[in-house]
């Protein structure tokens, strides 16, 4: 099988050749010059992080063309932010002819996860990642298309890995490259606080020192809309502490990562251990769940709340899903809230017959 390669632990030099040599191959087969990037739906700053990282390895070190497309609008003032201040430039997946490309290289996620789109008939070269692989079974043929898989789920950050393929390939990072390597190693540990390798802190600061100091600080503290605290005061009025959880279940809202927001929001409540956070945006429902520093999990935590329902992902203490509703109507997410709230409160051991909360969050109000 042509994709043994991924089943046998690599040296960093022989994971840069082993990239090279897949992409070399796929241009001589296809006769095409260009390699696509691609990530997974909205990507997070890791997810850009790693997609930045590659281009620059794939254009400076292998001699060849690549262009980094995206799915889903990115909403996030922060990551909205990284795009802005370092002029970053993505492609729009679903609006490009796809006939151009050798192939595909995924970055930050897997072909199995649902927040995954993989265009038409293009094969899949290589996937470099750090989340668990789903535990499902994969269509032989899928796999067999991905010659090259650099699945580390130790390591904290993509972006990390994808700094150490520049790093062997003997390619220094440029001011831009390395903001957005920066900005990916940041958001995925907690600035160094948590899941973090020997190459998780060599990415932080070496990057660090490479990268705009005045853009770094824009990126982390950007200018917030006014939908931004609307969706707050909602989420006030709509959390729930039980124990050492918060458990928010928002409706409709402004936009998928308000969920994902507003769940890093209540974790950092005092002796809260975790959040779950949901939300629906355009027939689909989110959620979000967050451990506390030095707590991990989540991506287990959430597949047992989900059931083997929808799709999720996730690493140490971030986990996130979605789930189809069956109508884009209040019936339909209502019952979805109704069901995820009674397997909450089954989880932590209340039963769904007790559904008073510990305390009621009310913006303007103290915290019981």
């Amino acid at each position: 099988m042509e994709n043994e390669v991924s089943e046998i632990e690599l040296t960093p030099k022989q994971r840069v050749a082993a990239l090279r040599e897949t992409l070399e191959k796929a241009r001589d087969e296809s006769g095409k010059e260009r390699v696509l990037i691609l990530t997974h739906r909205s990507p997070d700053p890791d997810a850009m992080g790693a997609a930045v990282g590659m281009k620059l390895l794939i254009e400076e070190a292998f001699q060849m063309r690549a262009t980094i497309a995206t799915v889903g609008r990115i909403h996030r003032a922060e990551n909205q932010a990284m795009v802005r201040e370092l002029e970053l430039d993505f492609s729009d997946s679903e609006k490009m002819d796809h006939s151009k490309f050798m192939g595909l290289v995924l970055v930050d996620t897997q072909p199995s996860f649902g927040h995954t789109t993989i265009p038409g008939d293009l094969p899949v070269l290589a996937v470099i990642d750090h989340h668990e692989p789903p535990s499902i079974d994969v269509d032989p043929d899928a796999q067999e298309a991905t010659h090259l898989e650099d699945i580390r789920v130790g390591v904290g950050a993509t972006s990390s890995m994808v700094f150490e393929y520049l790093c062997e390939a003997g390619i220094q990072p440029d001011a831009r490259t390395a903001g957005a390597i920066f900005c990916g190693v940041r958001y995925d540990t907690g600035d160094l606080a948590e899941g973090v390798t020997d190459l998780d802190q060599r990415a932080w600061f070496d990057c660090f020192r490479r990268a705009d100091q005045g853009a770094l600080q824009r990126i982390q503290r950007p200018s917030l809309p006014a939908a931004y605290f609307s969706q707050l005061a909602i989420a006030l009025r709509s959390a729930r502490q039980h124990g050492n959880m918060v458990l928010g279940l928002l409706g409709e809202v402004v936009n998928p990562e308000a969920v994902s927001e507003m769940a890093d929001f209540f974790v950092r409540l005092e002796d809260c251990r975790w959040s779950l956070v949901g939300g629906s945006y355009e027939g689909d429902y989110y959620l979000s769940l967050r451990t506390s520093v030095g707590e991990s999990g989540a991506y287990n935590l959430l597949g047992v709340i989900l059931e083997g329902k929808g799709s999720f992902g996730g690493h140490g203490r971030i986990a996130g899903g979605r789930l189809a509703l069956d109508d884009p109507i209040d019936t339909s997410l209502r019952e979805i809230e109704r069901e995820i709230r009674e397997r909450v409160l089954l989880i932590i051991g209340r039963g769904a017959g007790s559904d008073e909360p510990d305390s009621e969050m009310r913006l303007g109000r103290p915290l019981a």
